[in-house]
């Protein structure tokens, strides 16, 4: 039943809309005496099309084309009046169509493509239909083509533009939703603006009726108003309805005009003429308004998402004209570095006056990478004066987003952000995964990159181990807190017998290793203080206590021996000094590695024959007064293979 309802229902809408519009547009002739003044139907068939669906197009063509016909029949058109007929069938069909695949319907001609595409399509259907009449014309009644073209065209044209134009900026998806709102929010000035509007041109009407002056360009500056003030919508349907009103008042033989003595299908076909030009311009503008305002409320909304998200992520803005040195801060910028604007000129020299004079030289060659196009971006960590007087490390990162033809940069738009927080917890990271927790020298894992460092810069430098001796007894004694406190007072000790630029690292419980930048003979002077130094009295509450220290020390030059070599050299050293007795330094001699390894062995073997276990490796970093408590046997040297 559905089936059969519907497509009855569209053929029948097609027949009443048609045969209303039609009789209205042959009782309008009438009274023109026999001129063709304003032709409604074909446009309201369009908009029937279009609001229940192009898929319904047959049967609506259906409903007009027996309603054509019966008109045509009863005005005795006969074979003319058929093929007039379908002239107007296929207006109807090509303005439809074209509509609905460019997406005109629904599109609230709120862009100027779509005023455009409106009046393309209207021109193209028409002109098909007044070609097909007008041919028809000469053919049944012999009227000159030309004649009849041109008077049809503007019949069939003008009478589609004053329908369609309101239909598609009016009828699009939401509308009724908008009006609510409007309403909702009482935007009564609005309202009351566009009725005087629309009084104003209702008045001019009366006025160039009464005195007899027909100026049709007075109304173009209330079109423009409207269409800058209110959009399409009004716009379209504003002039639409004064245009229609005068015409009929034309036809109705009650307007004023200046050419009286020319017969009346020329003059309706210059004052719709007028009429036409008139309107156009105003829905371009209203049109080219409405996309304007569209830009500015994206742009708007795209700056406060900037806006929000630079806020939410605590960066500031930098804006950079290259060729002028003309720069722009954001507020959030002035606020990460503590100024107000009135404080900071917005310039390329205010850059250079807070930035940490160890940063300019770094900042400067990246810059430069980037403006000369070898980064795709520029991006620095570096240091800038904060107001309060203190260094605070920033990110500034940017890149150019202009060039001129020839390639040369013009401007660079870029963010900064302070990143203090952040660099202080890589530099804790970094000095805890390079630094003793308990005495805060170096560890081993620094040592070794320090080491291969000074080798590849191929320095003359002397490796040294120190291992405390008697130092189990005293942290068996007196437990781990006094042994952690002899630990860090050795280690000031340490400190202070090194010399600029000379490296301190703890690499077990109770051994120490030095690089120091001195052949030998000169770090025989710093062993030798130290074995001073190391044997004073360390007091811990009541108690008074004393160590020593044994040291070994290997000469590194040109680069060899490695790190693992060096250990091995100095380890030695070192149990030659632990043999002497303690409290003494000796120099490693230069060995084969075969002999290095046999001299391992021999050690190796009169510490099984002492009852002692020799290790695999040396201690581990970290290790503490803690490790003693478990056990563990720091107090005696231990190995590398």
């Amino acid at each position: 039943m559905q089936r059969f309802f519907s497509p009855m229902m569209c053929l029948a809408g097609g027949m009443l809309i048609y045969a209303a519009a039609g009789s209205a547009g042959l009782w309008l002739m009438q009274v023109a005496h026999d001129v063709p003044a304003f032709w409604p139907a074909n446009g309201l068939a369009v908009a029937l099309i279009l609001s229940v669906g192009i898929r319904r197009i047959g049967w609506l063509l259906g409903g007009v084309g027996l309603a054509g016909f019966a008109l045509q029949t009863a005005v005795g058109g006969g074979t003319l009046g058929l093929w007039i007929v379908l002239a107007d069938m296929i207006e109807i069909t090509i303005i439809a169509i074209a509509a609905h695949r460019l997406r005109l319907w629904g599109s609230g001609l709120q862009s100027v493509p779509s005023v455009v595409t409106m009046i393309a399509i209207i021109a193209a259907g028409t002109v098909v239909n007044a070609a097909i009449a007008a041919c028809a014309f000469v053919w049944f009644r012999q009227v000159p083509v030309v004649d009849s073209f041109f008077i049809l065209w503007r019949l069939d044209a003008t009478s589609a533009l004053l329908i369609l134009a309101p239909f598609f900026a009016i009828a699009t998806p939401g509308r009724l939703g908008e009006v609510r709102q409007a309403l909702r929010s009482r935007e009564w000035a609005r309202g009351l603006e566009y009725l005087a509007l629309v009084a104003v041109i209702l008045g001019a009407i009366l006025f160039m009726r009464w005195t007899g002056l027909p100026m049709i360009s007075f109304f173009t500056a209330p079109l423009l108003w409207c269409a800058i003030r209110f959009g399409p919508a009004p716009t379209a349907a504003t002039a639409s309805g004064f245009s229609l009103l005068v015409i009929l008042l034309m036809i109705a033989g009650e307007w004023p005009t200046a050419y009286s003595n020319q017969p009346r299908a020329w003059q309706l076909q210059r004052l719709e003429l007028s009429l036409s030009l008139n309107a156009l311009p105003a829905l371009l503008i209203a049109a080219a308004m409405t996309g304007l305002r569209k830009t500015a409320r994206e742009l708007k909304q795209s700056q406060e998402r900037l806006h929000y998200a630079l806020a939410g992520s605590g960066e500031g803005v930098w804006d950079w004209n290259i060729a002028t040195g003309e720069t722009y801060f954001s507020d959030s910028w002035y606020k990460i570095l503590g100024y107000q604007r009135d404080e900071v000129e917005q310039c390329e020299g205010s850059w250079d006056l807070l930035r940490h004079p160890d940063d300019k030289i770094e900042n400067r060659r990246r810059v430069g990478d980037h403006l000369e196009g070898r980064t795709p971006r520029y991006s620095i960590e570096q240091r800038f004066r904060h107001k309060n007087g203190e260094w605070i490390w920033v990110l500034d990162r940017g890149s150019v987003v202009e060039r001129d033809a020839d390639g040369r940069p013009l401007r660079a738009v870029g963010t900064l952000q302070d990143i203090s927080r952040r660099r202080a917890r890589q530099e804790e990271l970094d000095r805890r995964a390079h630094h003793d927790s308990l005495t805060g020298l170096a560890n081993r894992t620094s040592l070794s990159e320090s080491f291969e460092r000074w080798n590849a810069e191929k320095r003359g430098f002397s490796f040294v181990l120190i291992d405390l001796d008697d130092f189990k007894p005293i942290n068996d004694r007196f437990g781990h807190q006094f042994g952690d406190h002899v630990l860090l007072a050795i280690a000031d000790r340490i400190r202070a017998c090194l010399g600029k630029g000379d490296i301190a690292a703890r690499i077990g419980g109770d051994e120490f290793a030095l690089l120091i930048h001195a052949p030998p003979a000169d770090a025989e002077l710093a062993a030798r203080r130290l074995v001073e130094r190391i044997s004073e009295s360390i007091g811990f509450a009541d108690s008074l206590v004393t160590t020593g220290a044994s040291i070994g020390i290997a000469a590194v030059s040109e680069g060899a021996p490695d790190f693992e070599s060096a250990y091995r050299l100095a380890d030695i050293a070192l149990y030659d000094a632990k043999a002497a007795g303690g409290s003494v330094y000796r120099i490693a001699d230069t060995l084969r590695p075969s002999d290095l390894r046999r001299r391992e062995k021999a050690i190796s073997a009169l510490l099984v024959d002492a009852g002692e276990n020799p290790a695999d490796q040396p201690a581990g970093d970290g290790e503490d007064a803690a490790d003693h408590r478990n056990g563990r046997e720091t107090g005696n040297r231990r190995l590398l293979p």
